[in-house]
């Protein structure tokens, strides 16, 4: 597994997402949430594969009480509940999770910026965390959080259909953690016309998924998902990706696409060219009805 460094932050280009661990997430979630001797499997195959860092929150259900119950040996990213005092998120984390040493925390919506972040800076000062930052949803929310002092990480959803981010200053700060989550569109991109699509007429979505597996093989991919992963490591300001897996072979199946070589220059160049502009209420999944 591949570590990339910004701003002597360490981490392993996949960082193993959780939410799964704490609730039956995606919408192409057809598994159920993992038992407890498989998410000790899950986890202790992460670390075996060399996979760094592990992303969590305290809005995912039962996810940290869980990994907190695992000796796993990963680094942990959590996430300050949402409307929740800062102080009070951080014990919480710390009292399910267990860690051995600082966390790396997370605002869970840039919103609470205004109130939490001096609360969140202390973190630093006190060694509870050794980055702080803000998870943000769409780009006006990132250009609001950007000047925020002590920001070192920020974490947006992003994948191959979603350009709102190419226009944005992230290029221009190699100081800080990016990390991309819903590299697959909440398991859209995978399952492709084995599910409807929010938001989107099928004959769109059908018109999509061919010119993706048109592309994947074109450039010799090992399909929708492995094209998925290779565009979003080839941009400049991608860190990690945060992708989750349900099961371990889910997982093993992720690493062994992310080990692969990531898009080149032109390459990208030639999928954006393809594929058509998709509309924001597919690229936003709290846009998505129930």
């Amino acid at each position: 597994m591949r570590t990339r460094e910004r701003g002597g932050y360490r981490q392993s280009a996949l960082v193993l997402g959780t939410a799964q661990l704490g609730g039956a997430y995606g919408i192409a979630n057809r598994t159920g949430v993992p038992g407890d001797d498989a998410v000790a499997t899950i986890l202790a195959t992460a670390r075996s594969l060399g996979v760094t860092h592990l992303d969590t929150a305290r809005a995912y259900g039962e996810s940290e009480r869980r990994i907190g119950a695992v000796d796993h040996g990963l680094s942990v990213i959590t996430k300050v509940a949402p409307g929740v005092p800062v102080r009070e998120s951080v014990d919480a984390s710390r009292a399910a999770l267990r860690p051995r040493g600082p966390l790396t925390i997370l605002l869970h919506r840039a919103a609470d910026a205004d109130d939490g972040w001096s609360e969140l800076r202390t973190t630093l000062d006190t060694g509870e965390a050794d980055r702080i930052g803000v998870s943000v949803q769409s780009p006006d929310e990132l250009r609001r959080v950007l000047d925020l002092p002590d920001l070192g990480y920020v974490q947006l959803p992003c994948n191959i259909l979603d350009r709102r981010w190419l226009d944005t200053d992230l290029g221009q700060r190699p100081d800080l953690v990016v990390t991309v989550r819903s590299a697959y569109l909440q398991g859209l991109l995978v399952a492709g016309t084995a599910v409807r699509w929010p938001n989107v007429p099928d004959a769109d979505r059908d018109a999509v998924v061919a010119t993706l597996d048109k592309l994947a093989a074109g450039l010799g991919r090992d399909g929708r998902a492995d094209l998925c992963l290779a565009y979003l490591l080839s941009l400049p300001w991608v860190t990690s990706l945060v992708v989750g897996a349900e099961t371990e072979e889910q997982l093993r199946a992720n690493a062994a696409l992310i080990a692969r070589p990531p898009l080149t220059a032109d390459e990208r160049a030639h999928v954006l060219q393809e594929l058509p502009e998709m509309p924001v209420d597919l690229l936003d999944p709290s846009r998505w009805s129930k």
